[in-house]
Parts: structure tokens; sequence; C-alpha cells
């Protein structure tokens, strides 16, 4: 996430799933009361227009507040929540997940485990002593703990020790509550405690206007104890930006604040220069898509399903180049060990939570499958587009007076469907000239309209145009006019000398 990212070393194999540091102030989980299947999604550690989504689980005696995290695996109870609570089993089996240099050490413990109106299942978790280096990840923050709810399995215990297995609490629950699960966020806040959406226990539905992505089997056999298969973590999706597509191994990932694009993206868009140190070594480039790029996300093979804009706060999208460096302090030998893991690991996305704003997520832990519903709220189509020639250019008009819209994303593309360029209009409609393209190429226009939920439906222009050559706008009329006058001219000369003629004859004409 946004702020501390990058360092789930025993990810890393699986793509490293990203998360963030947290920030602001505690709440109280909203009414009204759910149904025994649901659980309100309430917005915590809001910082420069980001949050976190947390939920309340029952873990032995106490209700917890805990960010619901997509991208790992596990339950976390930060230190002190569960003092003096007898229902629970602490044990002398040390466990110490790290999250993006937020690390945490504790030890194993056992607990009855409720969520929503499921009916509860006794579960170990990591019972937190203390975080390094500052806090346990929104500890300060309205946080006791972390839901990981992602693919994964991690086993704390050495080999002459009781082992625990480690892995999604909602995935364990009994009655088909932990078949799967559906996540619908509805807005982006703008308070700490703020709802913001529901969690749904059991498998997801597949409507039709979903997209479905789908993870690989690991080839580890079942989960411990269950019939659920062990899916990879990541799916492979494709992000379009500026005309290029890109499909890697993608976190679909609630506790990122904003979306990453990890590898070499320098070819891609030109990107705005982020004074942020990469935290956690310096080991790694950081910069931010300009305001106002448009990415497009599909399935393999598929069209795209929805285009975002970048923007500021929980809408921004970060590149991060993975150096490797070889660490040249012992002070600094992790980091620099995790960034070169990273670096090892190849490219890869991650959504970050704006992806879940306005639609709902179901994962499915049966057949891995994540459902992507549409998203809501999009901006209707602008009213008219129009495309005219010029001189080895064509230039773009429409019309569009809706409300909301923050910007407008005009593209050219040829007449066959191949793209050539793109660029976003913040603001009002105003006019746009390309340029560039070669003589004889026949082109379309398309105009979309974009808000804070995405980009809305494209509209194309009714013809086409053609880049080529031109005279002046108003050539022919003015070599008219200009032929017109010359002829004029040189008829009234005409027409003088012989009016000056005549006069000449008729004054040396004697008198009668």
């Amino acid at each position: 996430m946004r702020g501390r990212m990058l360092t789930k070393a025993a990810l890393v194999a699986a793509g490293a799933a990203l998360l963030g540091t947290v920030a602001a102030a505690p709440a109280a989980l909203a009414a009204p009361a759910p149904s025994p299947a649901e659980v309100p999604i309430i917005a915590e550690s809001l910082r420069d227009g980001t949050f976190l989504p947390a939920v309340e689980v029952q873990v032995g005696e106490r209700p917890l507040t805990l960010l619901l995290d997509t991208g790992s695996e596990g339950l976390v109870v930060y230190p002190n929540r569960l003092a003096g609570d007898t229902t629970v089993d602490r044990t002398d089996v040390v466990a110490d997940p790290d999250y993006n240099g937020a690390h945490v050490f504790g030890h194993v413990a056992l607990a009855d485990v409720a969520i929503g109106g499921a009916a509860p299942a006794r579960l170990p978790f990591v019972l937190a002593h203390r975080c390094e280096p500052v806090d346990c990840l929104g500890g300060n923050d309205g946080l006791d703990g972390i839901l990981g709810v992602s693919q994964g399995l991690r086993t704390w215990g050495e080999a002459r020790e009781t082992q625990y297995p480690w892995w999604s609490a909602i995935a364990q629950l009994p009655d088909g509550a932990g078949e799967g699960h559906t996540i619908r966020i509805t807005h982006a806040p703008t308070a700490p405690g703020e709802r913001i959406g529901t969690l749904s226990l059991g498998a997801p539905l597949v409507g039709e206007a979903d997209a479905v992505l789908q993870p690989a089997l690991t080839g580890g056999g079942d989960y411990p104890g269950s019939d659920h298969p062990m899916f990879a973590k990541q799916a492979e999706s494709c992000w379009s930006i500026a005309t290029t597509m890109n499909c890697l191994p993608t976190t679909v990932d609630s506790g990122e604040r904003g979306s990453v694009l990890m590898g070499d993206f320098g070819a891609w868009a030109t990107p705005i220069p982020s004074p942020t140190p990469f935290p956690g070594g310096g080991a790694e480039e950081i910069a931010h898509l300009n305001a106002g790029t448009p990415i497009s996300f599909a399935t393999p093979g598929g069209e795209p399903f929805w285009t975002r804009t970048v923007a500021g706060g929980y809408r921004a999208a970060g590149l991060y180049q993975p150096t490797g460096a070889s660490p040249s302090e012992e002070a600094d030998a992790g980091a620099d060990a995790d960034a070169a893991a990273l670096a090892a690991s190849g490219p890869y996305f991650n959504t970050g939570n704006v992806f879940f704003v306005g639609r709902s997520i179901g994962f499915d832990n049966l057949t891995g499958r994540i459902v992507v519903g549409p998203v809501d709220g999009l901006p209707a189509a602008v009213q008219q587009v129009s495309l005219s020639e010029g001189d080895r250019r064509v230039e773009v008009g429409w019309t569009d007076t809706q409300p909301g819209v923050e910007s407008y994303v005009v593209r050219l593309k040829t007449t066959a469907g191949e793209p050539l360029q793109e660029r976003v209009v913040l603001g009002a409609p105003a006019p746009q000239v390309f340029t560039g393209v070669a003589d004889g190429v026949d082109v379309v226009a398309e105009v979309a309209a974009a808000n804070a939920a995405g980009v809305g439906p494209w509209l194309a222009s009714p013809n086409p145009a053609r880049f080529r050559p031109h005279l002046p706008e108003t050539g022919p009329e003015v070599a008219g006019a200009a032929l017109g006058g010359a002829l004029l001219g040189a008829a009234g000369l005409l027409l003088l000398a012989a009016r000056g003629a005549i006069g000449f004859r008729t004054r040396r004409t004697p008198a009668p």
C-alpha cells in the first residue's frame, strides 16, 4: 500500500501482494444490524484521500475491528487487545509475519472466531506482542488487527514443536460460510468509521455482466483439514495505459491504498517523479502516473471491462522498479534483500482498493475464481462528437452538459480500429487538434466522459477524416478574389487608357 510497501518476503514467490500503513482516528462499527451472513464494512485510517476497509470480528470474548485484507492471509491480533481473555489459549510457538516493513512479533494463540452471524470456528492466529519499526498497521488508528482473507498458507512452529497452519479465517468457517466471500464497497469515505459497504459470506454468484479472473492451482493439494484446493494469490489481468496493454500476475488487494505497477514501465507512460523515497532501503525507483491518465482493465483475451482515471488519494497509481541492489551496509541488508527478491519475482500489478469502490468483488474458495462486478455511477456518453480535416491534422470537438464530470478522454483510431493517440482533457470540453499521423491514413475519433467512478461509454465521430495536405481553409476563395481583382485591375487600366486616348483626340479636334 501507499506508505510502507513491499516487504512480504514470505509471499514474494507468489507475487508479493502489497499492503500499506495506516493512520487516522478510531471509530465504532456502524449499525444497522447485519443479516446472518453479512458484516458491515467501515473505513478506517483515512490518510491523504486514502482509506482502509475494516470489519468487526469476534475473537474470544472481544469484538475487534480488523483490516479486511484480500492481499494477505491469516488473522493477526495486535498487542493488549485480548488481555484478560481466559478463553484464548496462548502457546509458545513464535510467529512473526511482516507487512510491508511493519514487522509483527508474537506467538500463536487459539480462540473461537466468529464473523457476522456464521457459526464460530476455533482457529490459530498470531497474537502480537510488539510491532516494529514504528507500530502495528493501523494500531493507533482504529484497527485491532488484520483479517487476511487471500489465498496462501503458512505454518508456524519448528520441527520439534506443535505446528499450526495459518490461512484465511473466513475459509475455515463452517456451514458454507467458508466457501467464499463477496466485498461490496459502495463509495469512498469522507470520515473515519463511516460505513462504506458490506462483506457477505458464502460462495459468490457470477452474473452475465461480471468479469472473472482465474488464479492457477498451486499444486499443493487442499488446505489442512478442508476440501478447499490451494490456488495462487494472484490471477493474470491485463492493464492498458497510453494505448499499450500488458498482461501480468495481479493481486486484487483491498488492503492496498493505491494501484501499483511493479516493473519497468517507462515505455508505457510519462510519470511524474515523486519526491517520496521508497520505504525500506531506497532500492526502488518510485513515480506516479500523471493525473488523468486512463487505465483500462481486461481479462486475458477479453475486451476492457472497466476504465478509470488516475488522480490523487485512493485513485493514485504508483510505478515501482525493483533494482535488486546489493546491501552496502549490514543495517540495510534486510531491505536490500527484499528488493532483490522482488526484482527476481518479475513485474506484477496490484489493484489497490480503488478497484473495489462502486462494485462487488467475490472470491470463491472452492474454484479460486475472482468475480468482478460492473462498477456503478459511471457518467453517460457525451452528446455528440465532431471530426474535421485540416492540413495534415484533424480537429475533434464534442458537447456535454452532464454534471460531475472531471475530465474527458479523447482518442484517435484508424478506421480499422488501431489505436493512434490518446489524451485527457481536464475540465470542460475543448476542441483538440491531432497531428503526427502519416498522410493517407483514415481516422475516427472517440470521446468518453470520466468521473470518480471511472470512464463512461465511448461515442465515436459519425464520419472519418483523412490525414493529407490541404490548401489553407480559405485558399480557393482567396485565390479567386485575387484573380478577380487582377482581372478587374487590368480591365480598369485598359478602360482608362481607352478613355485617355479618346479625350486626347477630342481636345485636338479643330473647331468648326
